[in-house]
C-alpha cells in the first residue's frame, strides 16, 4: 500500500480523531505509512460570535476537502456533523467508524448532576443554536453566551469563572481523555444531539479505488445508518449545521427509532416528533418526519433564523 496522507483540522480533537483512524488503518495494513496534514479552517480562525451567525456550509470542512481535491492529501477525517449534507463532487465518505457517545455534556465549576440543578440565572457558554434553544426549553432563566474555541479553551473558561457552565459533546471529551471533566451527561432522549454527533466521516476521492478497498473496512453499518438517517432529516429541511435542530436515531431489534426537535432560539416555540420504522425504511421515515416538522411550524422557525442571520 502506498503512503497515505490524512488531511485534518489542526485542533487537538481533530488530530486525535485522525490519529485514531491512522491507528485503525495500520491494524489493517501494518506496513502502511501514515502522514498528517494539518489544515486551518475558517471555523477555527473565526471565534468572534455565535456559530449560527457565520457561514452555515463547510465552515469547518471546505479547506480540508480542498486538500483532498488538490491531491495534497489522500484521505480526510471529519466530525460527520460538520460536513455539508450535499456531498462535494469528486469526494465520497468511504467509512463511518463505530460511533462515540451521541450525548452532550454539561461542564460546571461547581458539582451538579443535571441542568435542573444549575443555580438560577447561571451563565451557560455555547455557540450552538440547537443547544441554546434546548437550554431555554428546559431552563428559560439561564443566560447563554457565545463560547468558541477548542475543547480545552472551553473547559478553561469554565474553570476560570468566565461562565458558570459549558455544553460540549461527550464524544470530544472521551476522545481527548477528558471524560472526568463531565459534570452531567444530558440524556440524548431529552436533550437531542446534533445530526451525526459522535460519528466520524472518513472521506476520500471517489475515484481512489485502491484506498477505498482498505478504508471501507472501517465502516460500521449501524453508525452509518443512524448518522445518515439524522443527516437526511437535516438535508430535507435544507439546513446547515447551525439550525436549531436536534435529532437522535438508534437501532433496536431491526427497527430505527428517531426523535427530532426544532425550536426557536428563545425556546418559546418548539416542535418535536418521533417515528419508528424498519431499518430498510429509514430514509423514507426520516424524510416524512422532516416534512411533519416543517408543516407543524418548523418552516416559520427556519425563516426567522435565516432572517436573523442576514441581519
Amino acid at each position: 500500500m502506498r503512503p497515505v496522507k490524512i488531511a485534518t483540522r489542526a485542533s487537538k480533537l481533530a488530530l486525535a480523531q485522525s490519529n485514531y483512524i491512522g491507528t485503525e488503518l495500520r491494524k489493517l495494513d501494518p506496513d502502511i505509512e501514515i502522514k498528517i496534514l494539518e489544515i486551518s479552517t475558517k471555523g477555527d480562525r473565526d471565534k468572534s460570535d455565535f456559530l449560527y451567525k457565520g457561514s452555515a456550509v463547510g465552515y469547518f470542512t471546505s479547506e480540508v476537502e480542498r486538500a483532498l481535491l488538490e491531491k495534497r492529501a489522500d484521505l480526510a477525517v471529519h466530525s460527520f456533523k460538520d460536513l455539508p449534507t450535499a456531498c462535494t463532487e469528486g469526494l465520497a465518505v468511504a467509512a463511518v467508524p463505530a460511533r462515540e457517545s451521541v450525548a452532550d455534556a454539561l461542564i460546571t465549576a461547581k458539582p451538579v448532576v443535571s441542568l435542573a440543578e444549575m443555580p438560577p440565572a447561571s451563565i451557560v457558554g455555547t455557540s450552538s443554536l440547537r443547544r441554546i434553544a434546548q437550554v431555554k426549553l428546559l431552563r428559560n432563566d439561564l443566560k447563554c453566551v457565545p463560547l468558541r474555541g477548542n475543547v480545552e479553551t472551553r473547559l478553561a473558561k469554565v474553570a476560570g469563572g468566565e461562565v458558570d457552565a459549558a455544553i460540549v459533546a461527550c464524544a470530544g471529551l472521551n476522545r481527548l481523555g477528558l471524560a472526568d471533566k463531565i459534570s452531567a451527561v444530558l440524556p440524548p432522549e431529552q436533550f437531542l444531539p446534533a445530526p451525526a454527533q459522535g460519528a466520524l466521516a472518513v472521506q476520500i476521492r471517489e475515484d481512489d479505488t485502491e484506498l477505498a478497498s482498505l478504508v471501507s473496512k472501517l465502516d460500521d453499518p449501524a453508525a452509518r445508518l443512524t448518522a445518515e438517517t439524522e443527516r437526511r432529516i437535516l438535508a430535507s429541511m435544507h439546513g446547515g449545521c447551525s439550525i436549531p435542530l436536534g435529532v437522535y436515531a438508534r437501532v433496536n431489534a431491526g427497527n430505527i427509532i428517531i426523535d427530532a426537535l426544532i425550536s426557536d432560539i428563545e425556546g418559546k416555540t418548539h416542535i418535536r416528533r418521533s417515528a419508528a420504522a424498519a431499518i430498510e425504511k429509514a430514509v423514507e421515515s426520516a424524510e416524512k418526519l422532516a416534512r411533519e416538522l416543517l408543516d407543524a411550524g418548523g418552516r416559520q422557525i427556519l425563516e426567522k433564523v435565516r432572517a436573523d442571520r442576514a441581519n
